[in-house]
């Protein structure tokens, strides 16, 4: 089973979600604002990776 490094709430802003990365999570993918990201399906998981 996958480590659990961390957990956020999930908040509404008009008609989106937002869920704010915490602080560790953003420093273990390297992230400062306006960079960019995507997310990826394998196996029934969302993965998110930081778009060099």
């Amino acid at each position: 089973m996958p480590q659990l490094l961390d957990v956020s709430h999930v908040s509404k802003r008009g008609s989106s979600l937002r869920i704010t990365l915490p602080k560790g999570i953003r420093e273990k993918l390297g992230l400062k604002e306006e960079d960019i990201v995507g997310f990826y399906e394998d196996n029934g998981n969302i993965i998110i990776k930081k778009i060099e």
